[in-house]
């Protein structure tokens, strides 16, 4: 069906041209069929040409001495018309024709391509035109937008300067019109202070939204006036993403299910602070102290923790997955049933550490320190426990599936059977007690 309607396209397009050579081609088979028979007519043209010519003169006959009309006769005939005579003449007008209508299709399309190419230019220049007034639409709207961006930050920042004041002000006012700092614990005013202290912190927070800057403002405006150490101002739930508390210290504050997504806390002190449940996703704790502190059920997965201390804190159920903590520190912290998958703890100091239960699926504990700990039931498959210390730390139900354990020390490991260390992979390269090695049918002397 394809190849029928190309032709058919390219019949319609010559329509003419296919046409006046048919006619052309017809004619000249039927003069050729023709022309036997007009050689037979005399009349026409076609057949021989005699031409006779009779001229007279006059002569003496000497005999008689008189004078006589001579008649001559003269018979010229020319022969007929060749095929090749009338080819030659007929070639001429038909040649003419062919060139002529030749030349009028190469001028009908050289006009078509002229034309073509003419709307061809127009289309471009249209579309170029409407390329350009878009382009400058959208650089006009991109300038409006900013425009309005730096008008509304402008605005944004006047309010949230207004309400840090405000603010600032009415806890000022709260402090010194109750005397809060010289009333007891047990004090009924000073609870109901203290109330409204919350209140209002936690009101002016949201309202400053992404107003890191401010809101580390308000939380150092706290520790200033002792709200936080002294008073022990409850900032449960507070949010504080993106907050700039950089070394701030937040001992014994309580942010129980705290927002600290994206905050900077490095170097900041933490100690005792209850922490249980708060969000610390992304957010910048190198260096920061939480000794004793409650970071039970707390997210702290690609946070930033290198250097961090946690001593003797509680992480239990705590997320860490993926997160950095190189060479943090964990002593005697419990990390039960929290989850550590991927986390880098290389040259991290777990020892005493309680990891029961603990989820470390692909975790980094290159050179870490393990020494006593209690690892019963945590998961180490795919871990990465090249270099490390584990003397003495329990292993009972540990999963060691896949980890590797090349260079790692496994002297005087609690509860550690050959089955689980055959799970894991290079633990022929492991150190061990001589009599765990006699046990893994190996000689001490071939590591």
């Amino acid at each position: 069906m394809g190849n029928i309607s190309n032709i058919i396209q390219i019949f319609q397009a010559k329509r003419q041209q296919i046409v006046l050579s048919m006619v052309v081609f017809a004619s000249i088979i039927i003069f050729m069929l023709l022309l036997p028979k007009l050689y037979q007519i005399d009349w026409i043209g076609f057949g021989p040409v005699s031409d006779i010519l009779i001229s007279e003169e006059e002569a003496i006959n000497f005999k008689t001495g008189e004078i006589v009309t001579l008649h001559k006769i003269t018979r010229q005939i020319k022969s007929a018309k060749k095929l090749w005579d009338w080819l030659a003449l007929l070639g001429i007008p038909v040649l003419l024709v062919i060139l002529g209508t030749q030349f009028q299709s190469n001028e009908k399309k050289l006009a078509e391509e002229k034309a073509k190419a003419e709307k061809e230019r127009i289309d471009e220049q249209v579309q170029a035109e409407k390329e350009r007034a878009d382009e400058q639409a959208q650089t006009e709207k991109e300038r409006a937008d900013e425009q309005a961006k730096a008008e509304k930050e402008k605005t944004t920042n006047i309010l949230n300067e207004e309400a840090l004041q405000g603010y600032i002000d009415r806890m000022s006012e709260l402090l010194l019109d109750k005397n809060l700092k010289s009333l007891s614990p047990q004090d009924a005013l000073r609870e109901a202070a203290l109330d409204v202290a919350r209140a209002r912190t936690l009101s002016v927070l949201r309202r400053l939204d992404v107003d890191g800057e401010r809101k580390g403002s308000i939380i150092r405006f706290l520790i200033d006036a002792e709200f936080i150490n002294q008073l022990q101002l409850d900032l449960s739930y507070a949010k504080l993403s993106g907050a700039d508390m950089n070394g701030a210290n937040l001992s014994g504050a309580n942010f129980y299910g705290a927002n600290f997504y994206g905050a900077n806390l490095n170097n900041a002190k933490l100690s005792g602070a209850n922490l249980s449940g708060a969000n610390f996703y992304g957010a910048k704790l190198s260096g920061a102290n939480f000794y004793g502190a409650d970071l039970s059920g707390a997210k702290l997965s690609g946070a930033k923790l290198s250097g961090a201390n946690f001593y003797g804190a509680d992480l239990s159920r705590a997320y860490l997955s993926g997160a950095n903590l190189n060479g943090a520190n964990f002593y005697s912290a419990n990390l039960s049933s929290a989850n550590l998958s991927s986390a880098n703890l290389c040259f991290a100091n777990l020892s005493g550490a309680n990891l029961c239960f603990a989820n470390l699926f692909s975790a980094y504990l290159s050179s870490a320190k393990l020494n006593g700990a209690n690892l019963s039931g945590a998961n180490f498959f795919s871990a990465n426990l090249s270099d490390t210390k584990l003397s003495g730390a329990d292993f009972s139900g540990t999963k060691l599936s896949n980890a590797n354990l090349s260079g790692a020390n496994l002297i005087e490991a609690k509860n550690l059977t050959p089955e689980q260390i055959k799970q894991a992979k290079n633990w022929e390269k492991a150190v061990y007690t001589p009599d765990f090695y006699k046990q893994l049918y190996l000689e001490e002397d071939i590591i």
